[in-house]
Order: structure tokens, then C-alpha cells, then sequence
């Protein structure tokens, strides 16, 4: 079904959009990942959006999960979505997709007719994470090695490692989900490669990987977002967490996601914004879930980049 429903979204995708879709592998000897979907806009480009999948998430399921690419692309946005490295075969033990990533962006605007200075990043899950990382790290480091974005934004990623590795060993404690026990003991596992072992053993690690902090003197890195427009989306259900996981608030990523607006809010950024959309999350199928791409409102997320790009 899955397979089936990414083809259909491909079909879509040629038949809207014709001659302004592009599929392009970056390794003419692999196709399974290093490659980027970009659409273009009919006319001149009102800037570039760049939107990360979560775990194991391609381009094409990207597109089923929402209609953000399509929208953006029909409002006059250049719009890239990247697979970049293959999460669920290879764990990036040496921040690769990071590295990628700065590459990429900077390859695709000296390809593309994309305005200077007109540049928005963000994604969901683990992708959001890393559009928040990424735009940390632009911020610290010198303008000239990254380009930095003028908005970001995350589609209720987790933020704080070490309160993740938690909620991970408290699915798997609890053993009630099976989607819980198998995702928290796999991730925990690839976390005690990539860390070094647990929050425990290696907290400068976990403190380093996260993109929020709240341990961490002004959030860790977050306070490096404290001068650009930020958007954290959620859909804080916290019944579906207790009837399907056995969760607890503690365990929902709305637990980074508030505490880092309010962080940024303390150290005075007047464009750090949570976005509450409780009850609009669902999975392709229609079924509901309160971490998936649907809760963003696509139409209302292009007035947000058009009036931080000044493109009213």
C-alpha cells in the first residue's frame, strides 16, 4: 500500500507540475539516496524553501503527508526536499547530513534562480530537528561557511536528546505499544553508538546534539535561533499519548518544543512562535496520529514566509 501510494503521488506530482518538478541524484551510481526533489515556480521565485523528511522519510512520502510543497511552489516558491543519507541502513555517527545539507543548499542556489537572502528551512521530526541545527550552527559559525536562513521552522521534532533517550526507555519499560518498544529500543541503540552511551555516561554528548537544551545555560544551542523568525508546530493530544503509548506529557516532543519558544521568548525574540494544532494531525490514510506533517496548515504557513520574506 505504502509503495502504492507514493506512486500515485509521483503521478500527481508530473501531471500538476510537468516540466517543473525535478528528480536529481547527486551520485549517478546510487538511487537510493544522496538526491533531491525540487519544484519550481511558474515565475520568478519569491525564494527558496527547503523542507527535511523525518526518519527514514523520502521526498515522496514528504508529499503524501502534506501538501506544503505544493502549495509553497504554487505561491512562487522554489521548494527542495532532500534524502540525503540513508538513516535506516547507516547511522551518521559523524554528523555527514549535517555537512550534506550546507553543501546542498549552497549547490542548489548557484543552480537555481533563487533570490539572495529570501531562504527558509524546516521539516518534520527528526527532519525538523535538523532544520533547527542547521540553523544554529549557521548562526555560530562564520556567515561564509553557511548560508544562513531567514526563518525556521519544525513540525513537532524532538529537540532535547537526553529527554528523548528517556521517553524511548520508558516506551520500552512500559512495553504496552509495540511501535514503542520496537522504536525505542532501536533508537536507543543507535544512540549509544552515535553518543557514546546514555545521558548518563556522555552528557556533554547529548547536550552538543541537541538543538534544545534546557540543562544548558539559554537553552544550549537554541540560543542561537534568539534573532530569527521561529515556528514550532504540535499537536499536543496528550489522550491519544495515554490511550495508544501510555505516554505522559514528559514523553511528547511538545515538551522541547514549548520550553524552547519560551526560552527564546526569554531571551527576546519577538518572532518565536508555538503553534497549537491539537486534534490535526493524521496519517495519509486518514487515520489519526498527532505526529504527522498534516497538522500544518499549508495556506496559512505561506502567509507566515511571505510576510518574514517581505514578499506581500
Amino acid at each position: 500500500m505504502r509503495a502504492f501510494l507514493i506512486i500515485l503521488s509521483c503521478m500527481a506530482v508530473s501531471v500538476v507540475y510537468a516540466q517543473k518538478a525535478e528528480l536529481v541524484y547527486r551520485s549517478k551510481t546510487d538511487s537510493s539516496q544522496n538526491y533531491y526533489k525540487i519544484l519550481l515556480p511558474e515565475g520568478v521565485s519569491k525564494g527558496l524553501l527547503v523542507i527535511l523528511g523525518g526518519f527514514c522519510t523520502t521526498p515522496e512520502e514528504v508529499m503524501l503527508e502534506t501538501k506544503l510543497p505544493l502549495v509553497a511552489s504554487k505561491a512562487g516558491y522554489t521548494v527542495l526536499m532532500p534524502y540525503l543519507i540513508n538513516d535506516c541502513d547507516s547511522i551518521d555517527t559523524k554528523n555527514i547530513h549535517h555537512a550534506e545539507l550546507a553543501k546542498l543548499i549552497l549547490e542548489v542556489m548557484n543552480k537555481y534562480p533563487v533570490p539572495e537572502n529570501k531562504f527558509i528551512l524546516g521539516g518534520q521530526s527528526l527532519g525538523g530537528h535538523r532544520a533547527l541545527y542547521y540553523a544554529e550552527q549557521a548562526f555560530k559559525a562564520n556567515k561564509d561557511q553557511m548560508i544562513r536562513p531567514n526563518g525556521v521552522f519544525g513540525v513537532d521534532p524532538p529537540l532535547n536528546m537526553k529527554r528523548l533517550w528517556y521517553s524511548f526507555a520508558r516506551g520500552v519499560k512500559a512495553n504496552f505499544s509495540e511501535v514503542s518498544v520496537g522504536e525505542g529500543t532501536e533508537m536507543m541503540r543507535r544512540f549509544r553508538i552515535m553518543y557514546g552511551g546514555s545521558p548518563e555516561q556522555k552528557p556533554k554528548k547529548y547536550e552538543e546534539a541537541s538543538s534544545f537544551f534546557p540543562d544548558a545555560a539559554d537553552g544550549g544551542n537554541a540560543r542561537y535561533l534568539k534573532n530569527i523568525p521561529v515556528r514550532l508546530y504540535c499537536d499536543p493530544d496528550i489522550n491519544w499519548i495515554i490511550e495508544n503509548r501510555r505516554g505522559s506529557y514528559e514523553t511528547m516532543n511538545a515538551t522541547d518544543l514549548s520550553g524552547c519558544i519560551s526560552q527564546l521568548k526569554l531571551l527576546g525574540n519577538r518572532q518565536a512562535e508555538f503553534v497549537n494544532c491539537l486534534g490535526k494531525g493524521f496519517k495519509p490514510d486518514g487515520s489519526r496520529h498527532p505526529h504527522y506533517f498534516s497538522m500544518l496548515d499549508p495556506e496559512e504557513f505561506v502567509s507566515w514566509a511571505d510576510k518574514i520574506l517581505n514578499n506581500q
